[in-house]
């Protein structure tokens, strides 16, 4: 893409929401901002070839529609370089802090997964946990996460303080995995 200059009125959003939005969100943003200006200006000079003009002009119309059409986005580097030239206030604290715990989760997920087991028989499951274990089963649905909660909860009822462990259990819809974790059982008294 050929570098486009942004309106005066897309230099102030992206100096707006420089700082609360990713770049990439930014991108997207003025990807549709840009699009909707490129689509009026081609609708205008489409309506101008079917005038009657000399053959220069026609040339010179039709170059600006081809060059108009050429846009395909604009991308995250761009959006940095922008806010660069248009001295944007740094990414606030609060984005900052947000972006970082979705990367963190996505790493954890990540190494979750290569833990996640596929559990058949529960209880000896259940019964192999030592205390500060911490052990992730892949859920296949619904009924199964019940199940497996129902038989955590019935382990640490009458299992749990003879074994000296707690379990305590996590779901994480976004890859179905059961995160189980054992504690030092606590009485209270």
């Amino acid at each position: 893409m050929a570098t486009r200059k942004l309106t005066s009125e897309q230099e102030n959003w992206l100096f707006d929401h420089y700082p609360d939005m990713t770049n990439k969100e930014i991108a997207k943003e003025l990807t549709m901002m840009v699009q909707k200006d490129i689509d009026r200006q081609l609708k205008r000079f489409r309506q101008l070839l079917e005038e009657d003009f000399n053959g220069c002009t026609k040339k010179m119309i039709l170059r600006k529609i081809q060059a108009l059409e050429k846009f395909s986005g604009i991308s995250e580097a761009l959006v940095k370089r922008y806010a660069r030239e248009l001295h944007c206030p740094g990414k606030s604290r609060e984005h900052l802090i947000s972006c970082n715990q979705e990367k963190a989760k996505a790493t954890n997920i990540k190494r979750w997964l290569k833990k996640a087991e596929k559990v058949e028989h529960v209880v000896e499951w259940l019964r192999s946990f030592k205390e500060k274990d911490i052990r992730f089963c892949i859920i296949e649905g619904d009924g199964h996460l019940k199940s497996m909660r129902v038989s955590i909860n019935k382990f640490n009822r009458y299992e749990g303080y003879n074994r000296r462990i707690y379990l305590t259990s996590q779901f994480i819809p976004e890859v179905c995995l059961l995160r189980v974790n054992a504690s030092l059982f606590r009485t209270t008294q």
